[in-house]
């Protein structure tokens, strides 16, 4: 009997306070009114979560799951034109998730297929992938050719003290001042120092300036991740300054320029690798999808390394047991000093958690993963289920 994808479900979460909390310097820092209020302009901080069915959404039926961002602009997107698009189509293979990938990549054209049109696109790829694996009883690394050896994991947060409770070697830290604050420069050399006092010489450190830097403070704070040893600057720059991106890479010697978090093309990922980024950052439900990233790993030049932005997910772990590019994964840290990981609940439960600094793939269908209803019923607004014609 042939499968096909027969309901879907889109709802809103409402974002975590956590979220909307400034420890990094930001693209909009230059504004005085926005700094260091990153809740105060960031939108499309709430999450989307969309299932997928082929026999209804209820207990016990095969439901392909996934979480992107973007909000209501994401919602509209997914129940106003793709997921009608998607709704009565064939799941048998995962070409037939790889045909549809690229339809719906054309059709989101005449309005911009980057950005949230790249979002949407993404969850209903994910989903998809899930869904297929639980049609076929197999987990998506094993489709994807992948192996589910423990994989090394990074931890994103500024209490590195916190991380290193955890049983995390390796810290990536938000740079908390930029070229707009007064200081700037001493205070963000005097924060990479100190970290690398508070971490030790055994723990791995990389820092994020989140796309609020300039070429020219960059070159003024090289010499301090340099003397730290911190193995990356990440994402100094917004990604649509390619020719900025070139000469932070310069810049920087022997720290590597890491990048492409907020890239959701193919095109400009492929160009930001060209540019000279060591370590190349998409995130996969951002960007296309696991299908857009197994495309993506298949094209890059050589020597670049891929590490998926917030890769700790049910579907970057299983993205990175298959590609061979991908050597560590990100986890973000929300929990506070004193407070185990599992202290922070979301939108899905059984995704597992990184132990003594290493993590694996769930060995169940699909992505391993369900439905946390009861955060849900909390923190969701109003379901939006779509049938087939």
């Amino acid at each position: 009997m042939t499968a096909r994808v027969e309901v879907a479900r889109v709802r809103v979460i409402r974002a975590s306070s956590r979220l909307a909390r400034s420890e990094i310097t930001a693209p909009m820092d230059r504004f005085a009114e926005y700094r260091g209020r990153r809740a105060g302009w960031y939108g499309g901080m709430d999450s989307v979560l969309v299932e997928l069915g082929v026999d209804g959404l209820g207990s016990g039926a095969p439901v392909g799951l996934a979480v992107t961002q973007g909000g209501g602009a994401v919602a509209a997107l997914l129940t106003e034109h793709l997921l009608p698009l998607t709704l009565g189509r064939r799941l048998e293979a995962v070409a037939d998730i790889e045909l549809l990938a690229e339809q719906l990549r054309l059709a989101t054209h005449p309005y911009g297929s980057a950005g949230i049109a790249a979002m949407a696109r993404s969850a209903i790829d994910i989903a998809l992938w899930d869904l297929l694996g639980r049609l076929r009883s197999e987990p998506v690394y094993r489709m994807l050719g992948g192996d589910p050896s423990p994989m090394p994991v990074y931890a994103t947060g500024n209490d590195i003290e916190h991380h290193r409770d955890l049983g995390f070697t390796a810290s990536k830290v938000g740079l908390q001042y930029g070229p707009w604050h007064e200081n700037g420069r001493a205070r963000a050399s005097d924060q990479i120092i100190g970290a690398r006092a508070r971490a030790g010489a055994d723990h791995t450190l990389m820092a994020d300036g989140w796309m609020g830097l300039d070429v020219p403070f960059v070159r003024s704070v090289s010499a301090a991740l340099r003397e730290a040893a911190f193995e990356w600057l990440e994402e100094p720059l917004p990604p649509d300054d390619q020719s900025g991106l070139a000469l932070v890479a310069e810049v920087l010697g022997d720290v590597a320029l890491a990048t492409g978090e907020h890239a959701t093309t193919h095109a400009e990922l492929l160009l930001t690798a060209r540019s000279g980024a060591r370590v190349l950052q998409p995130d996969i439900a951002w960007c296309g999808g696991i299908t857009a990233i197994r495309r993506l790993a298949a094209q890059l030049p050589p020597g670049v390394e891929l590490t998926p932005h917030l890769s700790g997910t049910p579907w970057g772990l299983h993205v990175a047991a298959a590609l061979p590019l991908v050597r560590r994964v990100e986890w973000y840290v929300e929990s506070e000093p004193g407070e185990p990981l599992e202290a922070v609940q979301g939108p899905l439960t059984g995704g597992p958690l990184p132990s003594a600094g290493m993590i694996s793939p769930r060995e169940e269908p699909g992505l391993g993963i369900g439905v946390h209803a009861e955060f849900i019923d909390r923190w969701a607004g109003r379901a939006h289920t779509i049938n087939a014609r």
